[in-house]
């Protein structure tokens, strides 16, 4: 039976839409070293996507960052792991867990726990050609028995990967229920010690990821929805506090920096549109305004962005966190 023997190791989950640069800076911020780009998708890296030096961007000073690949066709993951092998990353990771509609529907994400052989054929192409420490991340593939989860798991280390990320959620359930930490474990003692098992879901607080730790034997957690919105999470996370509460200024002022993050990787138009939900995420559940948080759905300039954030910074929350504030 494995049991955590050492403190714990944070990572930032690859997040589609949320961990590119800019976010990953705000983590940065309080104490995140060990992240993930948003994923990138096999056939758009290697025909030349224009968005894809953006979600590849890495700062000059960031510490370890991976990337996160995804696909179904060995060809095509081929040809992206020698491009990526060309880039400044400390590991690839490939994806095997992604349960949303547009990309199961491609057979891949966590369409591949349906099909074992390719899955493996997958790794086992990228295995070949990636000169990097290659990771998985993939779901459990039952919430009760972990001989699924296991058998596959032990096949891809055989197959020589550097390091599995386990979600503890079956994919039709997507991010609902609870996590299976007893099979995130099962795959723990199975394998050798010294391999690398991360155990994911679920972790919006220390006392989150603490429970997973204990439950699950490993000492490798990944935060993904927890940390949107709230990069403050890692900071209570490696002081091993509950969450600490966060001053209106500071709010205003890492919201700030995020979103001219965003406009000097983006540009004006195109950070405003992804920076729409930034901004609600900053506001949401800490007691601003409903017509200010409302308002955070319509930017379209930086000169809307100023006034929305002038506005927000000039009133303050009203209610206390976590109160649905909902008068004009």
């Amino acid at each position: 039976m494995t049991t955590p023997s050492s403190p714990p190791t944070y990572l930032l989950a690859p997040l589609a839409g949320y961990t590119d640069l800019p976010f990953r800076m705000a983590c940065r911020r309080f104490g995140l070293v060990y992240a993930h780009t948003p994923l990138i998708d096999a056939g758009a890296l290697v025909y030349g996507n224009r968005d894809n030096p953006l979600i590849l961007a890495r700062g000059p000073e960031e510490p370890w960052l991976a990337t996160q690949v995804l696909g179904s066709q060995p060809e095509n993951l081929r040809k992206a792991g020698a491009m990526l092998n060309a880039m400044d990353f400390d590991v690839i990771d490939f994806n095997m867990g992604c349960p949303m509609k547009k990309v199961v529907n491609r057979d891949a994400g966590a369409a591949l726990l349906n099909d074992p052989e390719l899955a493996l054929t997958c790794v086992q192409v990228l295995r070949d050609v990636v000169t990097r420490p290659l990771t998985i991340k993939m779901r459990i593939l039952d919430a009760d028995d972990p001989a699924p989860t296991v058998a596959l798991c032990q096949r891809l280390h055989a197959c020589g990967v550097d390091g599995i990320a386990i979600h503890g959620r079956i994919a039709s359930k997507i991010y609902s229920g609870p996590v299976a930490a007893t099979i995130i474990k099962a795959v723990r003692d199975s394998l050798p010690a010294s391999f690398p098992i991360t155990a994911n879901g679920g972790i919006f607080s220390y006392a989150d990821a603490e429970r997973l730790r204990l439950a699950s034997g490993c000492d490798r957690l990944m935060i993904a929805r927890g940390a949107i919105g709230n990069p403050w999470l890692f900071r209570d996370l490696l002081a091993g506090t509950p969450p600490t509460p966060i001053d209106h200024a500071e709010i205003c002022e890492v919201m700030h920096e995020h979103i001219l993050g965003m406009i000097a990787l983006y540009g004006e138009t195109g950070a405003m549109i992804l920076g729409r939900k930034t901004v609600l995420s900053y506001l949401c559940g800490r007691g601003y305004r409903r017509t200010l948080r409302a308002q955070a759905s319509t930017i379209a300039t930086k000169a809307d962005f100023d006034a929305l954030f002038a506005a927000v910074e000039k009133e303050g929350p009203i209610g206390l966190p976590g109160e649905a504030v909902t008068q004009d």
